[in-house]
């Protein structure tokens, strides 16, 4: 973990902590209290922990908490319908397009293709020089765009340079991004950037579209042409050219934030050799060859255990939930005056001392069914939570289990001594300076 601040800090200390390592500004009071009331540059600050408010902002009173509008304005892309983008009833219309692309069902039929791009994964590891240090942080990425890739178009590795991209999308915080600022006020360069980039990829997502749209198309059923095909039951319409854009480049943009935690697995599973072994254990006893099927997916409960754990400890987005009180409301017994800034930080949610037993301990029998039965839903967000849970959660949880049940039934990774491993964040996890290793072959016991 980052050193955690005693006391809170000021504002501007906030501003120059928070633009290096954004988990290195949440103080230690924020792991003890579940309701704290703040200052921000003369904003209240609302920073909520407790399961029940949680709940409240973001199921039970979605509509009066939207997210800000210059977090929003990060994710305007081409014409600003994107799910990240838009409110109201623009944003449910195309969350009721798009999340039969992303369900399970719509995702299972994809676990052959993980598989195979895990094996070749795990094939390029094997090779390696015994003993050859590696950045396994920067080396996943390349997995994770190819998974993207074919997800997103199949064979077509056209798409591979835009999620490249975007998957780094937005970067590192400025100052102005932290700030609530007037629109008018802002500076534009961020946005003109974006808007300049988007319309870059426009010949490439026409065509693409095109495709799929074409009668006699006769490609694979991937998530474009899902995405291009969809209609709404209620309205009968699907999505608009200009509407397909904003939602590709906005999946885009998060493809390859849900696997984020996939580095810290290996981290954990090197630091805790008993749970690697029984990790060990389910994955020869499950799988047939080393390769999960749809059918072994669901057995391997312990590693679902390990996953959940370790998005647990290190959440894909610790800290941007903040949304703005369009009215007056009452939040776990305590008021929230209108134009309030809510916010709801899974980093300190899922470190919070009153909702876990010693915290900061890894340890996957947290999420054992009978212990998770028992806790609130909303102590948990890695995905977010309520009707804006992220679209792209079971197809990440896919991605994550397949690529950690090839590698780990094939290799073992082992931390290169002498190499500090520090969390940092602007909006997504990383380790700092990478997350520095080295690869051993490994033999599964016979069945």
């Amino acid at each position: 973990m980052p050193p955690r601040p005693s006391r809170p800090l000021s504002a501007l200390q906030f501003l120059r902590v928070a633009r290096q390592n954004s988990l290195a500004a949440c103080d230690e009071e924020l792991f003890s209290e579940m309701f704290i009331e703040r200052r921000f540059f003369g904003r209240r600050l609302l920073i909520v922990s407790d399961p029940d408010g949680i709940r409240r902002v973001l199921h039970d009173n979605l509509d009066n908490y939207p997210r800000l509008p210059w977090i929003r304005r990060m994710f305007e892309f081409a014409s600003g319908s994107g799910m990240l983008h838009a409110e109201g009833e623009a944003w449910r219309r195309h969350r009721r397009l798009i999340n039969p692309t992303l369900d399970h069902r719509a995702v299972l039929p994809e676990v052959p293709m993980l598989v195979e791009l895990a094996a070749q994964m795990a094939c390029r590891f094997a090779a390696l020089p015994a003993g050859q240090p590696i950045d396994l942080h920067e080396a996943l990425r390349h997995l994770i765009t190819l998974s993207a890739g074919r997800l997103f178009a199949g064979d077509d590795r056209a798409v591979d340079p835009m999620l490249a991209r975007l998957g780094q999308y937005p970067g590192p915080y400025r100052l102005f991004d932290l700030l609530p600022t007037p629109h008018r006020l802002r500076p534009l360069d961020r946005w003109r950037k974006t808007r300049r980039e988007a319309r870059h990829f426009a010949p490439l997502l026409d065509r693409l579209i095109a495709e799929r749209r074409y009668a006699g198309y006769a490609g694979p059923r991937d998530l474009l042409w899902r995405l291009a095909n969809a209609h709404d039951r209620a309205a009968g319409d699907g999505l608009s050219r200009a509407e397909l854009h904003d939602e590709i480049l906005t999946l885009a943009a998060t493809s390859a934030t849900s696997l984020r935690p996939l580095p810290w697995v290996w981290y954990l599973l090197a630091t805790h050799p008993a749970v690697e072994a029984r990790l060990h254990a389910e994955l020869d006893a499950q799988l047939d060859g080393g390769a999960p099927s749809p059918a072994t997916v669901p057995r391997l409960g312990f590693l679902r255990q390990v996953l959940d754990e370790t998005m647990r400890l290190y959440p894909p987005l610790p800290v941007m939930m903040m949304r703005r009180a369009l009215d007056d409301d009452i939040v776990a017994g305590h008021r929230v005056p209108r134009g309030s800034i809510v916010a709801i930080v899974p980093w300190v949610v899922h470190r919070h001392r009153k909702l876990w037993q010693d915290p900061d301990r890894f340890d996957p029998e947290r999420f054992a069914p009978s212990a998770a039965a028992i806790r609130s839903r909303y102590a948990y967000l890695p995905f977010a939570a309520g009707p804006r849970v992220c679209v792209g959660a079971s197809f990440a949880m896919l991605q994550l289990t397949v690529a950690v049940a090839v590698l780990a039934h094939r290799l073992r990774f082992r931390l290169v001594p002498g190499r500090a491993v520090e969390p940092t964040a602007w909006t997504n996890i990383r380790p700092k300076g990478g997350l520095w290793v080295t690869v051993e072959p490994r033999r599964s016991r016979p069945r």
